[in-house]
């Protein structure tokens, strides 16, 4: 009615004009109206996704092992396909809330990038290595503040391997982590950005039998992780990235000395689930260039060590360098 009223003023024709006309045409609103509000709806992002997501590049100790028998480098693909469920929470009072559910899907392939120091790996080649994890997972998130974000999780990784002949694969470990993860970012000087990430969980496995009777191998682990980062953007499509992080692990197992139907060595080199604490720091860089919506490449570059309470040869003591591209 005041726009009405503000076109009859301004016009002295207007009334001879008919309704529809009056309702197209611009005209100046004078100040004395106050502000006008602009009715538009409400922007909808889609609520599923799929992504696809694959990794290739050198890894320099493919078995974690500090064993020199068991220590050999070889290129590794992780190739892996998710799909999911992560609506928006229209209403302002609940709109930092991020409800997430999916399921993701890794192959883990192998390809031999130098002899291997034992008998067995020389036979057969790192191709018996091939692994793949069944991944479904739910997760809650918070925007606590407009720089702190938290997390709460629960997820599943069902291992299933070894080799290239899927018809023969066998489940060898479940685990089923319980987590909360918290994120403080700032940025400052435009292109600057650090972050801060500290994850703690709780992690429930248990390793099949493989020679058919029901005594499982069951233990547990807690996790405990620190990461700082620094990025910066140059540009719009173009993203650097240094971070260090540090791992402390409490694993409670079963005494095992070995997992059945490990492929992860035998003897003096096997998997053990004794009770241990272990200790690991990785450092790393990555350059990412997204030329376009829904698409980026990145390079990387990291380094492990990792240190145990026991002497643990494979996964608990060991070195190892990546390098490649994703």
């Amino acid at each position: 009615m005041q726009l009405r009223q503000q076109v009859k003023e301004t016009d002295p024709m207007a009334g001879t004009k008919a309704i529809e006309e009056e309702t197209v045409t611009a005209r100046p609103i004078s100040s004395d109206i106050g502000d006008v509000q602009i009715m538009t709806k409400k922007e909808h992002k889609p609520c599923f996704f799929f992504t696809v997501d694959t990794q290739a590049f050198y890894n320099s100790n493919v078995l974690y092992s500090s064993s020199i028998g068991n220590t050999f480098g070889a290129w590794q693909i992780i190739t892996t396909p998710e799909v999911g469920f992560a609506p928006k929470i229209q209403d302002e009072q609940y709109s930092m809330f991020f409800p997430r559910v999916g399921f993701r899907y890794q192959f883990f392939t192998y390809a031999q990038a130098e002899p291997p120091k034992t008998e067995f790996y020389q036979t057969v080649g790192p191709s018996n290595l091939n692994f793949q994890i069944a991944n479904p997972y739910a997760s809650l998130g918070w925007t606590f503040s407009d720089d702190l974000y938290l997390e709460f999780s629960i997820q599943g990784n069902i291992y299933n391997g070894s080799g290239r002949d899927w018809s023969s694969y066998n489940n060898f470990l479940n685990e089923y982590p319980l987590a909360w993860q918290a994120t403080w970012f700032k940025s400052f000087a435009e292109i600057h950005s650090v972050s801060i990430t500290g994850r703690a969980s709780y992690v429930f496995a248990i390793s099949p039998a493989q020679d058919g009777s029901a005594s499982n191998n069951q233990f547990s682990r807690t996790d405990n992780n620190l990461t700082f980062s620094w990025s910066t953007t140059p540009m719009e499509e173009l993203n650097t990235q240094i971070y260090a992080s540090f791992r402390l692990a409490k694993y409670t197992g079963s005494g095992s000395d070995q997992t059945p139907g490990s492929t992860f060595g035998s003897g003096n080199d096997a998997f053990t689930e004794s009770d241990r604490l272990d200790f690991q720091q990785t450092y790393g860089a990555s350059v990412t260039w997204s030329p376009m919506e829904y698409l980026s490449v990145r390079a990387f570059v990291s380094w492990t060590k990792s240190d145990t309470s026991i002497p643990e040869p494979v996964t608990g003591q060991f070195e190892a360098y990546n390098a490649g591209t994703a």
